[in-house]
């Protein structure tokens, strides 16, 4: 029964494929070359000598000596060349964690400082989108005055400019949000967490560099098994067993500590690697929330102001104080475009900078 399980696990090292659940090209790569390294180190070996053997007395006839050439042929398996070659699968599949937590940092460092802008355009686009109707409702009703001759040329005149206005600001808001849209498919979609990020980013490095202190850890050890047939004047079976170790081991313990602690040192303080360029990035996002609230607060006061001196004109009814109600009622609009844009875009920021509220 034991010797059934162990060829059965054996053929599985060496048989075994990754599956195929959606991983990256890159992933089916590094596997692959761990995968072409393992399996030589997961099978026996076969070992084909030839030797002239050394002339020893007989311990059967001690007058005697045996001496000769003497050909050996053997099968070997090195449990340690077996952990070995799971080490370097093991080191493989914390590759393929590494190059998936690049990848998605790479693709929200592509986007960058324009993080959260395509949710603003798109907001923006949308108030344009209901608000342009009633500028040419306006304009239609300017039109209509002037035939009546209670509205200047000037005023219709004015209100078509700033009609066109909107229409190139509405055109240029769906071009962004084109651009925008592209580079978020190049790039990031979504709005992940910056800092939850770069501690991925750190976590799958760490986890590389501990795999390759284990695989180095192994090469302190030896655990070979060999039996074979050697034949001389006479043939017979032989097996060896050996079993060796380093005084070296507890110095490469130590050795290999240092490295771990030094590369996840060198990830903390180096704020060129990506671990650092999300975190900057992540403050800069912090920062813009904080401006982009300040500017939302800046535009409202001012709202509310247009929008009480516009009621309070309205309210006369008298044809003299149309054009600045026009005129007050286009500000808001404006404004209130620059208002969605902002409130949105901190919105979206929120999520970056790890503040879901």
């Amino acid at each position: 029964m034991k010797v059934s399980a162990t060829v059965a696990l054996l053929f599985s090292l060496l048989g075994g494929t990754a599956r195929a659940d959606g991983v990256t090209s890159a992933c089916e790569r590094l596997r692959a070359e761990a995968r072409a390294e393992a399996v030589v180190l997961y099978a026996p070996r076969i070992v084909v000598e030839g030797a002239r053997a050394p002339s020893l007395l007989d311990a059967g006839d001690p007058v005697g000596v045996t001496d000769g050439l003497q050909a050996r042929a053997s099968l070997g398996f090195s449990a340690i060349d077996a952990l070995r070659g799971r080490a370097v699968e093991r080191i493989a599949d914390a590759e393929c964690a590494r190059t998936g937590a690049a990848d998605r940092a790479a693709r929200v460092l592509a986007i960058g400082a324009r993080a959260g802008e395509l949710a603003a355009v798109r907001a923006q686009i949308a108030y344009l989108d209901e608000t342009l109707p009633k500028i040419d409702a306006m304009v239609d009703d300017a039109v209509a005055r002037f035939e009546r001759q209670r509205a200047t040329a000037v005023e219709v005149d004015e209100l078509r400019v700033r009609r066109a206005v909107f229409r190139v600001e509405l055109a240029t808001a769906r071009r962004k949000a084109g651009e925008l849209e592209e580079l978020e498919r190049i790039g990031s979609p979504g709005t992940p967490d910056l800092a939850a990020l770069a501690r991925d980013v750190r976590a799958a490095e760490h986890a590389v560099a501990d795999r390759q202190g284990s695989l180095r850890a192994l090469s302190a050890w030896r655990l070979d098994v060999r039996a074979g047939v050697a034949a001389g004047e006479r043939a017979d079976w032989f097996a060896v067993l050996e079993l060796g170790y380093s005084l070296g081991q507890p110095f490469q313990t130590r050795a290999n500590r240092r490295a771990l602690a030094a590369r996840d040192a060198e990830l903390s303080t180096d704020d060129r690697a990506v671990p650092g360029q999300l975190e900057q990035l992540a403050r800069l996002m912090k920062r813009s929330i904080a401006d982009l609230a300040t500017e939302v607060a800046a535009l409202d006061a001012e709202l509310a102001v247009l929008r009480t001196e516009r009621d309070r004109l309205a309210a006369s009814d008298a044809d003299a104080a149309k054009p600045l109600v026009t005129r007050f009622t286009l500000d808001i609009f404006e404004l209130e475009a620059r208002r969605a844009f902002s409130a949105a875009l901190a919105t979206a920021r929120r999520s970056f900078a790890g503040d879901p509220s």
